[in-house]
């Protein structure tokens, strides 16, 4: 990383009123891996940009331009350009970046929706059963919970979209459906809370 850049990413944590400890408790790294791109001895990976533009609510194009900026340097001509390089190759990428973006990609295209109707539909007119079948329409929300997960940028946040909720309502409808357990059931709701304190209490490694 070029020192332009680097005071950039400093002026953009100071403006925003952010300590280096703050910002790297946002971000999910160490202190010293903020310390190191404001001295320009390492650059944030494209998933550290991405968390960066949305913590201070700029696009990644508008994060790294210091054409703006008051500090001014000597072109570091090949070193620079190569760095420019760099970053498109990145931004190109970035739409398609998650921890599955193939995955992603393919699940958001796929209808689902469409052949769940289609079964509701087709098993309901078959069997005579659109109660409780209607409970199939569950799977939808939890499809595209996931499915949006894989375009997480990293395992905590891919964690935390994780579409436990509807799980959980699913799997307690079908049991008291099944058997009438509605009071018994109901302490299926308890994973939830449970499950989002464990994931942000977890440490994570990524830096």
């Amino acid at each position: 990383m070029d020192i332009m850049t680097a005071n950039r990413l400093q002026q953009l944590r100071k403006e925003n009123g952010y300590s280096q400890e703050v910002l790297a408790e946002k971000l999910g790294i160490s202190r010293q891996s903020i310390s190191k791109w404001e001295r320009a001895e390492s650059s944030p990976e494209i998933d550290n940009l991405m968390a960066l533009s949305k913590i201070y609510g700029l696009t990644i194009d508008e994060l790294l331009d210091v054409s703006g900026d008051k500090v001014i340097v000597k072109n570091t001509g090949k070193k620079e350009r190569d760095f420019k390089g760099k970053m498109k190759s990145l931004l190109s990428k970035a739409n398609d970046f998650g921890i599955y973006p193939e995955a992603a990609k393919k699940l958001l295209i796929f209808p689902f929706p469409i052949i769940v109707a289609f079964l509701y539909v087709a098993l309901s007119m078959a069997f005579k059963i659109w109660h409780p079948l209607w409970i199939i329409f569950m799977t939808i929300p939890i499809y595209y919970r996931f499915a949006i997960a894989c375009k997480a940028n990293n395992k905590k946040v891919f964690a935390l979209l994780m579409p436990v909720p509807e799980m959980v309502v699913t799997v307690y409808l079908l049991l008291s459906v099944a058997i009438g357990a509605w009071g018994y059931a109901s302490l299926l709701f308890l994973i939830i809370p449970l499950f989002y304190w464990a994931v942000l209490v977890s440490k994570n490694k990524k830096e």
